[in-house]
């Protein structure tokens, strides 16, 4: 099956074409203070390197997501923060329909790691905003994220994060439309 191939671009979303592929990038928004959270780097050397590349401060960073449409497939790979990240992050799904795509067309969602950014828009008020989705994530992934004996071991900053983990994909799982995979 060929894809129609996509007409226009705009705020929020960008499409380009791969082959027999349609692939859009959507914003979910963005954060700020990144930088911030760097460790084992000199302080003073990433002041230095971001006024040298005129960097306003804080810094911010968009958080993206990526839907491929095969043409017998929608797949979204991560699915950006949701309302985990602040006022300026949980806009993917206004900018998902304003490409011309709902939640309800997404059959499966690719989450390249469970961190909060890329995870934390699969559910809202404990339901799945992707109903029609399976989600795949690696095994190592979900083992570590979802295992609540990690989650004991975690800090007291760590523990919530393994909360949303488990709060994101738990409706996923409860469903049977979790599934993770090993290997490459």
């Amino acid at each position: 099956m060929t894809v129609a191939r996509p007409q226009g671009q705009a705020p929020g979303f960008h499409r380009l074409v791969l082959g027999d592929f349609v692939v859009t990038a959507l914003l979910d928004g963005t954060v700020s203070g990144v930088d911030q959270k760097l460790t084992g780097i000199d302080r003073a050397r990433v002041e230095l390197l971001l006024a040298e590349a005129c960097v306003p401060r804080p810094t911010e960073t968009s958080i993206n997501t990526f839907l491929i449409h095969t043409g017998s497939h929608r797949v979204l790979v991560d699915t950006g923060a949701g309302a985990l990240m602040g006022p300026r992050a949980g806009r993917l799904l206004s900018n998902l329909r304003a490409a011309g795509h709902a939640p309800e067309d997404i059959d499966t969602v690719l989450l390249t790691h469970i961190h909060t950014d890329h995870s934390g828009g699969l559910s809202a008020g404990g339901a799945r905003v992707f109903p029609n989705a399976v989600v795949r994530v690696d095994r190592l992934e979900a083992d570590f994220w979802l295992n609540p004996a990690q989650a004991e071991r975690a800090g007291a900053e760590q523990k919530k994060r393994f909360q949303w983990a488990r709060d994101a994909v738990g409706p996923y799982q409860a469903a049977g439309r979790f599934e993770p995979f090993e290997g490459d």
